[in-house]
């Protein structure tokens, strides 16, 4: 789901105050489920009920699935600051705390962030000043 704050049609490469992030995050092996199933109930809650949330993307590496890695888009680096501060992110920091076994959090400077419209029509949504 995006938020009306990236869907333009008109492409940028000036997307302004977002913080973009990468996480980069190791699990434990014996217990990469029961992350997964976390991760998806903050990732949904922080999407759903914090409007400075973005996007937030994860995935696993296909050769290392304990390799995960996060791609966070939020309205501002304040978004950013309220959403670790979030009931919902604080349980999924102390739910996860022993499975992660690595973490590195890499800032980023946003180039083009494009998507395509949920159920909509072809074209490319990027975001706006």
């Amino acid at each position: 789901m995006l938020a009306a704050a990236l869907l333009s049609a008109t492409p940028t490469t000036d997307p302004g105050p977002l913080m973009v992030r990468i996480a980069e995050v190791e699990v434990d092996a014996a217990q990469l489920d029961a992350y997964k199933a976390i991760l998806a109930r903050e990732q949904e809650a922080s999407v759903r009920l914090e409007p400075g949330v973005l996007m937030l993307h994860s995935v696993a590496i296909a050769e290392h699935p304990t390799q995960i890695r996060l791609l966070e888009v939020y309205a501002s680096r304040a978004a950013y600051e309220a959403h670790i501060k979030a009931p919902h992110f604080l349980i999924y920091k102390t739910s996860t705390a022993t499975m992660v076994t690595s973490l590195k959090l890499v800032e980023t400077t946003p180039i083009l962030l494009c998507a395509k419209a949920p159920a909509g029509p072809t074209a490319a949504f990027c975001p706006t000043k």
